[in-house]
């Protein structure tokens, strides 16, 4: 029903409410910027043959510190700066809600993520919610929170991995 493409010129931005004015704003004025300086790469979901944008996720690699964001040593593999992705945007039109299709874009952003580890390493995927309910959104889809940032939440690559089908070595 969607596809999902990197952002282009192509993509129309204007109408898209996410009912969240920050998540707007940041797709009409950063996004296409943010894409092709390198910052992240953003992806858009359009319904297919147009070219109105539906919903979006942007990533972008980190490094989490272990010791400043209190993961625990599973979690970190013993390991004390952790390389790994961040889904750094995240946003579905008001006109999809209640659908399932922030499932959807959530296991879109995770499928990206997990192949660029795939290629350039990394052990975590890292978000930061913007508010309650997405912490709330996040920790049902096994997201865990960090001991010392608040709303800041991490899977592991191979927990992605696995919860997309994939084979995956520790």
């Amino acid at each position: 029903m969607f596809e999902s493409a990197r952002l282009s010129d192509h993509h129309s931005l204007e109408g898209f409410d996410c009912g969240k004015e920050s998540l707007d704003a940041w797709l009409i004025t950063q996004a296409r910027r943010a894409d092709s300086s390198g910052v992240a790469h953003v992806y858009a979901w359009t319904p297919l043959g147009e070219r109105n944008v539906s919903a979006y996720f942007a990533i972008c690699p980190a490094e989490v510190i272990r010791n400043d964001d209190g993961i625990a040593g599973s979690v970190a593999g013993g390991h004390s700066r952790i390389p790994g992705y961040v889904i750094a945007r995240l946003a579905i039109d008001t006109s999809l809600r209640g659908q399932r299709y922030g499932e959807q874009l959530l296991l879109d952003a995770l499928g990206k993520a997990v192949a660029a580890s795939e290629i350039g390493g990394g052990r975590l995927i890292v978000v930061d919610a913007i508010d309650d309910e997405a912490q709330s959104f996040y920790e049902h889809y096994h997201f865990t929170s960090v001991g010392n940032r608040e709303r800041r939440l991490v899977m592991k690559v191979s927990t992605a991995a696995k919860a997309l089908g994939q084979c995956w070595r520790e």
